[in-house]
This record gives structure tokens, C-alpha cells and sequence, in this order.
């Protein structure tokens, strides 16, 4: 059995982005956060991330960059209340909005820039991709 892989960004990362320095419980929280972004990305399997960077054919830094914006959302959704859509004072009125199930998720246009295929033109109409 090998061991799983390293995370693809480092606790670092994420405070150099956020220009502050965690502390608990936040850094558990991050590094979990961290464990999942990578894992999800990997498993979006058409970008073989991994094998990309090590070829030198996905920049590291658009990754890291990638996968440190997930994680500085979902921390932001966190710091906010998973289910606050807002909060207004003096008056102290918060509305609640069910939560999100995707704490961490990728946006089309995020994935797209780790995409080898984007840009390429193919002749049909549309692309059906199995993940």
C-alpha cells in the first residue's frame, strides 16, 4: 500500500494569500481544508495534475494558486457561519441560507485553466467528459 500523496499547498500558502498568521482552531481546520481541496482536485482525473506538474506541463504556481483559493473560500464560509448568508448591526438581524454541501469546490473557469484540452478545437458540437 503506498502512502496517499502530499497535499498540494502548504498551511504557508494559504496565510501569505490571507496576509495574516493562523492560530488555533483555525490552523486544524485549514489543514483539513487543505487535505480536501488537493484530494478533490485530484480526483478530477482528465487533469492529471500530478503527472502534469512533473512534466513540467501544468505551471506548480497556477495550482497552488488554484488550490489556495478554494481553501481561503471555504475558510472565509467558515469565519462567516456555514449557514450566515449576512449580518447587519446595530440592529443585529442575521439571515440564514441552507448550507452549501461543497465547503470546497473548483469554479468552471478555475478548472479550465488546469485543462490541457482548453482551447483545442475538436469537430463536434460538444464534449462529454466522464470524471
Amino acid at each position: 500500500m503506498t502512502a496517499p500523496p502530499e497535499p498540494l499547498i502548504t498551511r504557508t500558502d494559504v496565510e501569505d494569500r490571507l496576509g495574516e498568521t493562523l492560530a488555533d482552531p483555525e490552523v486544524t481546520q485549514v489543514e483539513s481544508l487543505i487535505t480536501y481541496a488537493s484530494s478533490k482536485l485530484r480526483s478530477r482525473r482528465y487533469l492529471a495534475i500530478d503527472a502534469r506538474m512533473l512534466d513540467g506541463t501544468l505551471d506548480r504556481d497556477l495550482v497552488k494558486g488554484t488550490v489556495v483559493t478554494a481553501v481561503a473560500r471555504a475558510l472565509d464560509v467558515i469565519r462567516t457561519g456555514l449557514r450566515v448568508r449576512s449580518s447587519q448591526y446595530p440592529e443585529n438581524t442575521e439571515q440564514y441560507v441552507d448550507a452549501d454541501p461543497r465547503l470546497i469546490y473548483y469554479t468552471d473557469d478555475e478548472l479550465a485553466e488546469l485543462d490541457p484540452d482548453v482551447g483545442e478545437t475538436n469537430a463536434g458540437a460538444f464534449t462529454i467528459r466522464v470524471f
